[in-house]
């Protein structure tokens, strides 16, 4: 009985021990350093306006898509189903820290050979026997931290993941509002096309008007009705892009292809503060950063993993339970049975075979942290280019907004002018059409105002903070 007694001692020593020692580095979140401030000015450091950022631009259509997309995009379910396997691994990892029990129960039948039989003796040739008993199968001490290292790698996989899929949802919320804000200015851009082709019709027919009256030039008539059929050609392609932009609307929300009702009128952009923050609070808004990050720490961990393999591995095994040539006695004292079977295994030769594995989760743990690098570089990169872009197409705007101003004027002095009978309806329609394709012009910077806006938003993590609970 004092075997047993100072086996179970020695067991649970090593087991209250096993969870002090663990081999391998541990990880250390990077602390990169960072200028105080970006190339480009404009700054603000809140972020309230990161949290949910398609909302400040005052469209109620366009939160009801996005809100659809989050729910029903196929991508971001894929997401969230990757999410729910390596919860799965992480509890698989959980489980490597416990021993697995068995219950069985048996009753076997005997019959001996009646020639070997020794029929002098009491001795019975025909036996039968029932067992009950709890085993538990080899289980694996942690001494040195393998399994540990093992839940440590899982739980950074799984966080990882997650960044993944906050990341997925980001994506999926700036290519909906993007494809939006490009949907509008096409339907823009079509009425605009209509309207130009009326106004090159009208200049056709007074150039053929004058030609029939002998004053000009059959010359012009050519020119006039050239313009018409260019303006014509203009159509077809927008009507395309708009079905083709339509139907990518629809996969982003989970949806077969269909026809959006737009808006009439072109939405402008409101008058928002970008919050570009200081450098340092990117770390922990963009979601590609977090999920490096976190890959980087999971890989990490594997070393420890690989390293502990050149340690001596303490294992248990035992049986607990009761066996009897009687059913009704089964259960009794007499009746119990148990074995525990401590056991340490030392590797002497493995032909590199640990080395090697070792040396494995070292690169991969390097190429980790290059990766994570990396994501850093590109991350601050996109941020200054939108920042940059944001800053050329203020400038652009105001020049075209110019521009319009005096278009205007001219329309309405060339209009004063006909209705007196000054001069001829033809310059009139000249500056209309000059006036309409200013107005593109001015549809396309605004709707690159809004898609740098989306640039600038999700360069900086924004769309998922008040999804996410640490």
């Amino acid at each position: 009985m004092k075997a047993v007694f100072h086996t179970l001692f020695l067991t649970t020593a090593l087991f209250i021990v096993s969870g002090c020692t663990r081999v391998g580095p541990d990880f250390v979140s990077p602390s990169p350093e960072l200028s105080d401030k970006w190339k480009t000015v404009e700054q603000n450091s809140s972020t309230e306006v990161l949290n949910r950022w398609w909302e400040k631009l005052n469209d109620s259509a366009l939160n009801a898509l996005v809100e659809k997309a989050l729910k029903q995009n196929k991508e971001i379910a894929i997401a969230a189903a990757k999410n729910e396997s390596f919860m799965a691994k992480l509890g698989l990892a959980k489980s490597s820290f416990f021993p697995q029990l068995n219950a069985g129960a048996s009753a076997s039948t005997q019959q001996l050979s009646n020639t070997t039989a020794n029929h002098f003796s009491s001795f019975n040739d025909h036996t039968t026997t029932y067992g009950l008993n709890l085993a538990m199968s080899q289980y694996e001490i942690d001494f040195w931290g393998k399994y540990a290292r093992a839940e440590e790698s899982a739980k950074a996989a799984l966080l990882a993941s997650d960044y993944a899929h906050k990341l997925i949802q980001s994506s999926i919320t700036a290519n909906v509002v993007s494809t939006y804000n490009s949907l509008l200015s096409q339907h823009v851009l079509l009425e605009n096309a209509y309207k130009n082709r009326v106004l090159a019709e009208q200049i056709a027919s007074i150039s053929q008007a004058k030609w029939n009256q002998g004053v000009g030039s059959y010359g012009d008539v050519l020119q006039a009705e050239a313009s018409v059929d260019e303006s014509s050609s203009k159509i077809s392609p927008i009507e395309a892009k708009i079905s083709a932009l339509e139907n990518s609307l629809s996969i982003l929300t989970g949806e077969f292809p269909k026809e959006f009702v737009m808006s009439k009128k072109y939405l402008s952009l409101p008058s928002i503060d970008i919050p570009a923050g200081i450098p340092s609070t990117l770390l922990k808004r963009r979601p590609d950063i977090l999920a490096a990050e976190s890959s980087w720490h999971a890989s990490n961990a594997s070393i420890g993993m690989a390293k502990a393999a050149y340690f001596p591995s303490f294992s248990l095994t035992g049986i607990l339970g009761f066996q009897s040539a009687e059913l009704t006695k089964l259960l009794e004292s007499p009746s119990s049975i148990w074995q525990i079977a401590p056991s340490v295994t030392l590797p002497i030769f493995t032909a590199g075979r640990i080395e090697s594995e070792v040396n494995i989760a070292k690169a991969q743990t390097k190429e980790a942290q290059l990766q994570y690098e990396q994501t850093l570089l590109i991350a601050f990169g996109e941020v200054e280019n939108a920042l940059k872009e944001r800053h050329t197409l203020l400038v652009e705007g105001s020049a075209l907004e110019s521009a319009q101003k005096k278009y205007i004027q001219a329309e309405a002095i060339s209009k004063s002018q006909y209705d007196n009978g000054k001069t001829a309806y033809l310059p009139l329609l000249v500056i209309r059409q000059s006036l309409i394709a200013n107005e593109n012009q001015l549809v396309l910077n605004e709707e690159a105002k809004r898609q740098n806006f989306v640039m600038l938003c999700k360069a900086l993590g924004g769309g998922w903070e008040n999804e996410t609970k640490n």
